[in-house]
């Protein structure tokens, strides 16, 4: 199929490059026009090498300004009647909606993922029923919305037809990129490592984390708690300086920052930790862990708890922190073996389900399908 044209929008540069850029070359590669349309960030100009680049000005993932809501609106509307798309892939709370609604004006076809509800969802109150009536209304003008676990479709069924929804797992992991066999590059530490890798968010369970291992330092000292990312300036859910300074006090607690490669940490890691009550989608974090054959512990929730299977991790009640307690000394508890194999298993369940060239797949049949009717509907 050639000669069509795609554009894949997303609020950061960062995430169309990092977990849709293999999507968007194999669409190259079968001769799709690809356009990448987010946010400018450090991530714009490695897009801008591979595909045509479009920045967003007035996308603010954040704010709850209408006035640059509606100019978002604009920009996608001037925009997508300027590249005339012959499908648009929209990714996050905002473009889901406001890349939508233009595209059903245009009578573009659309397909909206939703990566995970988020705090919204969570917290409830007004902002929420604002989300759900726009996205009542936005997803009347998607062909399809995907969803990344059984529990988000309970609450989006309620917002649009059930013909339309699609379950995908998760966005794919690089299963030769995330590979255990990098990590014989690195040498095992003399102590068991948690490792926590994403947004300081407390909807992520971080203080129930520090709390855990609070009460876990008074019975073993022979582990740290490696925490690997960083605040999220504006998100009313993030930690803030003083938190993080007052986190840094623990002994058995360090802190990293940001990093575009996490393979090492994983690497130096026994055990990679998510004890989150935040709407997951399919924690990419986990994902990538599971790849390198590290077990997980890691919240029962949609999304996560999808991806504890065959005994390759611990599954803790979300927000009971003696449960993570009691699951942190256990893990601590198994044998080198015990921890290998644990590892093994849950890399089989990722090349069996979430391998990214298994999804790249599916994407591409779901678009070609789109396309096909669009075409059909155009000529009849």
């Amino acid at each position: 199929m050639t000669n069509f044209r795609i554009a894949l929008t997303s609020n950061t540069s960062f995430s169309l490059y990092n977990f849709r850029r293999e999507l968007m070359k194999r669409l190259k590669e079968e001769g799709f026009e690809v356009h990448a349309v987010a946010p400018e960030d450090e991530y714009s100009p490695l897009l801008k090498e591979e595909f045509f680049f479009h920045p967003l000005m007035h996308l603010d993932r954040k704010g709850t300004n209408p006035l640059k809501d509606v100019l978002l609106f604009l920009e996608y509307f001037r925009l997508y009647r300027k590249i005339k798309p012959d499908l648009v892939i929209n990714y996050t709370i905002k473009p889901n909606i406001y890349s939508s609604l233009s595209c059903g004006i245009l009578k573009i076809p659309a397909i909206s993922l939703i990566t995970g509800l988020g705090y919204v969802f969570i917290r409830g109150g007004f902002v929420r029923k604002i989300v759900e009536v726009l996205y009542k209304l936005s997803f009347k003008f998607n062909r399809y919305i995907i969803l990344l676990n059984e529990g988000d479709k309970e609450v989006i069924q309620t917002l649009v037809s059930k013909d339309k929804i699609i379950l995908f797992e998760g966005e794919g992991v690089d299963t030769t990129k995330f590979n255990p066999e990098i990590c014989k590059n690195y040498e095992k530490l003399d102590k068991g490592i948690f490792l926590y890798i994403g947004r300081f968010l407390k909807e992520k369970g971080l203080a129930e984390l520090i709390q855990a291992c609070k009460l876990l330092h008074n019975k073993r000292k022979n582990f740290e708690l490696w925490l690997l990312g960083s605040i999220d300036a504006g998100n009313p859910g993030s930690l803030t300086e003083e938190e993080i300074k007052e986190i840094k006090n623990y002994e058995f607690v360090k802190i990293f920052p940001f990093t575009k490669d996490v393979r090492e940490y994983v690497c130096k890691a026994d055990c990679v930790v998510l004890p989150s009550y935040y709407r997951e989608g399919l924690p990419r974090a986990l994902l990538e862990a599971i790849a390198m054959e590290k077990p997980i512990i890691t919240s029962d929730i949609p999304g996560c708890r999808d991806l504890i299977s065959n005994n390759n991790g611990f599954l803790v009640r979300p927000r009971d922190v003696e449960d993570l307690y009691n699951k942190m000394r256990r893990f601590l508890d198994l044998s080198y073996e015990e921890r290998t194999e644990m590892g093994k298993r849950g890399r089989e369940l990722v090349l069996k389900k979430y391998d990214e060239k298994i999804i790249v797949e599916k994407y591409i049949k779901l678009i070609t399908e789109i396309l096909n009717t669009h075409k059909s509907k155009s000529f009849s």
